[in-house]
C-alpha cells in the first residue's frame, strides 16, 4: 500500500506564526518524585492549535460559539476521504518574493482531474520542502482571489495545500469569509505533496482529541487509491 504522510514534524526551533503566537520547545520532564526509579517524558513547550500541519473548522473565522469545533467531527468522516491532489509546477515558486497561486495553474493541474463535489482538494506547490528553511513563513506562495473562488466554486469538503499562509498581507485578497461561509475545513500546512504529483488518492487526517478548539495539530497521510 502506496502511503504518503503529509505531517510536518513538530521541533524544537520549528517555524511558528508570529507573535502572540508561542514557540515550539521539546524538553525533558524533570525527575518524578513520586515514582521510584527514573521515568522517561517529555513537555511541549509552546505547543498551540496551530502547531505543524493542522486541521480548521469555521469556527477559526467566526468563533467557537458560532460555528463547530474539530472535536464536533465525526471522526468517520476524516477517514480515506475521496482527494484529488492539484500539483503545480514548482518553479513557479522559486522567487525571492511571494509568489501567487493563480487560476491558470489550477486549470492546467485539474485538466483531466477535476475535483467533484465533496472530495477534498490538495494544492501543492512544493512548498513543505522549505519546512526547516528561515524564510518558509516570509517567501511562502498565497492564493490569488480568482485561484480560491475557482477551488470554493468545486464544493470541496476539505481544502488543504503546503503554503502556510494563504492570504497575503501586502496583497490582499480578501477571500475568507467566503470560504468558512462554504463550509470547507482547512488542512496545512502539509509536506511532501510533490510525492503524490496530480492525480487522485484517499486522505485521512486524524487530529488529537482536543474540545474546545477550532484548529488541532492532526496526522495526515495519502494512500494511493487503484
Amino acid at each position: 500500500m502506496h502511503m504518503i504522510d503529509l505531517t510536518g514534524q513538530i521541533k524544537t526551533g520549528m517555524w511558528s506564526y508570529e507573535a502572540p503566537f508561542p514557540n515550539f520547545t521539546l524538553r525533558p520532564l524533570p525527575e518524578v518524585p513520586w515514582v521510584k526509579g527514573r521515568v522517561y517524558c517529555e513537555i511541549f513547550e509552546g505547543m498551540n492549535s496551530q502547531t505543524g500541519t493542522y486541521l480548521e473548522t469555521p469556527a477559526h473565522y467566526f468563533g467557537n460559539d458560532n460555528s463547530y469545533l474539530v472535536a464536533d467531527i465525526p471522526v468517520e468522516k476524516l477517514v480515506d476521504i475521496p482527494c484529488r491532489v492539484l500539483m503545480l509546477p514548482r518553479e513557479a515558486f522559486a522567487g525571492p518574493e511571494r509568489t501567487p497561486v493563480t487560476l491558470p495553474m489550477l486549470l492546467s493541474a485539474a485538466e483531466g482531474n477535476i475535483p467533484q463535489p465533496g472530495e477534498a482538494i490538495l494544492v501543492g506547490t512544493g512548498w513543505g520542502e522549505y519546512w526547516d528553511a528561515p524564510d518558509y513563513l516570509s517567501r511562502s506562495p498565497y492564493f490569488s482571489k480568482e485561484a480560491m473562488d475557482w477551488l470554493i466554486s468545486r464544493k470541496p469538503f476539505l481544502l488543504g495545500s503546503d503554503i502556510p499562509r494563504w492570504e497575503s498581507f501586502e496583497h490582499p485578497q480578501g477571500f475568507f469569509e467566503a470560504f468558512y461561509k462554504a463550509d470547507i475545513l482547512l488542512l496545512a500546512p502539509c509536506v511532501n505533496l510533490e510525492r503524490a504529483d496530480t492525480g487522485f488518492f484517499s486522505l485521512t487526517a486524524l487530529p488529537l482529541h482536543i474540545p474546545g478548539t477550532s484548529c488541532v495539530p492532526c496526522r495526515a497521510v495519502l494512500r494511493m487509491t487503484d
